[in-house]
């Protein structure tokens, strides 16, 4: 498991689509994320059908985090 850098993080507003967490929104600021995702919840998305994730703020990182939680 890879150690992500607190100066680096960048957070991730995943979405579930067709039974899986695609990346909708991202942010280095984890308020701004978590703005996205109340709007979201007003307008009708299931709460279990979001998540908040943390990886480094590259596409593998992020690929990374995605398949994880897809897989959990």
């Amino acid at each position: 498991m890879t150690m992500i850098n607190p100066s680096r993080r960048f957070w991730i507003l995943a979405v579930r689509r067709g039974g899986r967490f695609v990346p909708e929104f991202g942010s280095f600021v984890r308020g701004e994320v978590i703005v996205e995702m109340s709007q979201r919840r007003r307008s009708g998305v299931r709460r279990s059908d979001l998540k908040i994730l943390a990886a480094d703020p590259d596409q593998n990182a992020i690929e990374t985090a995605l398949a994880a939680l897809n897989d959990a």
